[in-house]
């Protein structure tokens, strides 16, 4: 005895009982997917580009999580996606989840806090001859390269005193283009 196959209806077995509602991650949810990501290749960031941050020594990136900007393994929670923007000749990196500036406080640590590109947010990239990029911040009329500092045992990134460190080697991985956010 063959049994009849029963093919289901489109019309009669449509199930709508179910709502979608897209909505925004918070910066705690990571925002990389791996597999989209060619860490072959770094290259100078440039305007209207998305980078991911990378350390050369360490392989860690600059994330900002639970609102604080520090070097984490691409993959876990955390937001790693910076837009390369320029402002009056100064680059700048906005967080793609929060919106913000990653820029420097009072102290000189690393923070991404500024609805806008001013001074505490400014950036020069400088290209190294054995590969890899400085990344420096304005200090008045000064250039200071970022690095990591440690205090009370706790490191974490800041501008340095452009006598105290070279700062970090650091890549920059293209990881979609992007229309202007400013």
């Amino acid at each position: 005895m063959i049994m009849n196959e029963v093919k289901p209806n489109p019309v009669l077995d449509f199930d709508d009982s179910t709502a979608y509602t897209a909505t925004t991650p918070p910066e705690t949810i990571a925002d990389d997917v791996d597999r989209d990501v060619d860490f072959s290749t770094s290259s100078m960031p440039r305007l209207g580009l998305t980078f991911i941050i990378r350390s050369v020594s360490c392989g860690r990136v600059i994330t900002l999580l639970d609102g604080q900007i520090v070097l984490t393994q691409l993959g876990g929670c955390g937001s790693t996606r910076w837009a390369c923007v320029e402002t009056n000749g100064w680059l700048g990196f906005k967080n793609l989840v929060s919106g913000k500036f990653l820029g420097h406080s009072k102290n000189g640590r690393l923070q991404c806090s500024a609805e806008r590109h001013l001074g505490w947010e400014r950036f020069h990239v400088r290209p190294r001859r054995e590969g890899g990029y400085v990344l420096l911040m304005t200090n008045w009329d000064d250039l200071w390269p970022v690095g990591i500092k440690v205090e009370q045992g706790v490191e974490y990134l800041a501008k340095f005193n452009k006598g105290g460190s070279d700062g970090i080697i650091w890549e920059f991985i293209e990881v979609d283009r992007i229309a202007s956010l400013c």
